[in-house]
């Protein structure tokens, strides 16, 4: 006589729209939780592998890849930096972080450069070999159809999916543009990463090991286009001009690019099924390379919701619910904090429009800003905790819990 099974429940559905970093790592968090995910990105490939860019991974983003069991493929390709400069009123005034301002169980280290190419072929080989998981490239996003059981927006800042769902956005566009250059360079500590204010904007020096460094630089959109039009040799001389005096430039070591900024937020992260996870839902200034990890929290946030409804304890509506209240906080703070940091140390820059304030007001607040880091080690802690974790998001080493 043959015996019926019992047929457990099924495992819960989604769509994740988008196949960059954060698209990518939200579908493996997904399946880590026991979902079976279908991830489609209108690009192939290649087109997605080939951004010339790095970006400063911090401690928040280090604990998600550990919990998602990427952090061991990851490492070859990333490179630490345990100290970090903050620079202004060129060069006069100075504060200094050391990874030993971060609670005494953090790795050691501020933070981690990692190059695009390698982060996206890791996230897409672990993408093809995961149970579960199907990776459709060059397609249409499917977003409207109705057997998902939660549809991830992951897809950008101008998100096709947001707008098909009607879901608007606040924000505002500086007349700055950021120029990511990758550069050989000599003197200075190798493990130091610079943050350097300067009257037309923030120029990042971020290590990158045997003296390289991308270089994150900031001005008017005016001046990058220019920049970036200029033959190799012209604009090497403009780059030597404003790195800080203990990094000198050897060489460039490719072309580079420009991309305007700005502040966006969406009014909703949620509407119905759909949620808005990373640069669909909120973009901000690279300073302080906040962008791609406050992209990567919103991914820690859904992975520790998914498993609990993988785990059968709650519903994908409380899901739904949750992850729309629990990504407030961190997402406008961390938002408004790169704007208020922006405008205090870019005295009179004319490209921050009418809310730029006076050159006669800044440079005071900025010298005594950086005095106070400088010589107060629970402000220096405070700062670099919600600089490596976010802001007012429970963790648990810097993954947000449920």
């Amino acid at each position: 006589m043959s015996q019926t099974r019992p047929i457990g429940p099924l495992p819960s559905r989604a769509l994740v729209a988008g196949a960059g970093l954060t698209g990518c790592l939200a579908a493996l968090a997904l399946a880590r939780a026991g979902w079976v995910v279908v991830v489609v990105d209108p690009l192939q490939r290649e087109p997605l592998l080939g951004r010339q860019r790095a970006y400063a991974l911090s401690q928040s983003s280090l604990a998600l890849l550990q919990q998602l069991g990427l952090a061991s493929a990851l490492a070859p390709h990333l490179w630490g930096f345990d100290q970090l400069t903050l620079q202004a009123n060129r060069g006069r005034t100075q504060a200094r972080f050391h990874w030993t301002d971060l609670p005494r169980n953090a790795p050691p280290a501020i933070g981690w450069i990692a190059e695009h190419r390698p982060v996206m072929t890791t996230l897409l080989r672990h993408l093809d070999q995961a149970p579960g998981v199907t990776l459709k490239l060059g397609a249409a996003d499917g977003a409207g159809d109705k057997a998902w059981d939660l549809v991830v927006a992951a897809d950008g800042h101008r998100s096709t999916t947001r707008q098909t769902i009607g879901v608007g956005c606040w924000g505002w566009r500086y007349d700055q543009s950021c120029i990511t250059v990758q550069a050989r360079l000599q003197g200075g500590e190798p493990t130091r990463a610079w943050e350097v204010f300067r009257d037309e904007g923030p120029l990042a020096v971020l290590p990158m090991g045997q003296g390289r460094a991308q270089i994150v630089w900031s001005t008017s959109c005016a001046r990058a286009a220019a920049l970036t039009a200029m033959d190799p040799q012209a604009f090497a001389r403009a780059l030597a001009a404003v790195l800080p005096r203990a990094a000198e430039l050897v060489t460039v070591l490719d072309a580079p690019q420009a991309f305007p900024v700005g502040v966006q937020l969406a009014q909703r992260l949620r509407q119905g099924n759909v949620l808005l996870l990373g640069e669909a839902a909120h973009c901000c200034h690279p300073l302080g390379g906040q962008g791609l990890n406050l992209c990567w929290r919103d991914v820690g946030c859904l992975h520790a919701l998914a498993c609990r409804v993988g785990q059968g304890q709650r519903s994908i509506n409380w899901l739904l619910h949750r992850y729309g209240r629990q990504r407030w906080v961190d997402t406008v703070a961390t938002l408004l904090a790169t704007d208020a940091l922006l405008r205090l140390f870019t005295p009179g820059c004319s490209s921050l429009g009418r809310l730029s304030l006076d050159r006669r007001l800044l440079v005071p607040l900025q010298r005594l800003s950086l005095a106070l880091l400088h010589r107060w080690g629970l402000l220096r802690s405070l700062v670099l905790r919600a600089m490596a974790y976010g802001w007012g998001t429970p963790r648990r080493r810097g993954v947000p819990q449920p």
